[in-house]
């Protein structure tokens, strides 16, 4: 995550190049993410990143993707702050569909 209010992120998610494009709300003090395909083409807008919580759930199918991606804190906060995926309070991860089902099985 780049030190910046508004900024695009080129990864890859199981073989597939996207583009995130995160954005700091300072009224709401909230990040949303956009997803983009290599081209630079919205996927899908403004997902509210919601700490501990699923963000591509609704989106998998559409996007093709089989993973899930969370953003996960340290705390017990209910929004990331502007500076907390900087300073080590937050992390977005993604997590791949054979990770999710090997934490089912071993919760089982």
């Amino acid at each position: 995550m780049a030190n910046a209010n508004d900024f695009v992120q080129t990864v890859t998610i199981d073989d597939t190049v996207y583009k995130l494009h995160f954005a700091y709300n300072d009224v709401l003090k909230s990040w949303s993410m956009d997803i983009r395909d290599s081209q630079n083409i919205d996927l899908v807008r403004s997902i509210r990143i919601i700490p501990n919580f699923p963000l591509l759930s609704q989106y998998k199918r559409h996007l093709g993707i089989t993973g899930e991606m969370i953003a996960t804190v340290t705390t017990d906060i209910q929004n990331i702050g502007r500076d907390d995926f900087i300073n080590g309070k937050a992390n977005l991860v993604y997590v791949t569909k054979s990770e999710v089902n090997e934490i089912l099985e071993t919760t089982v």
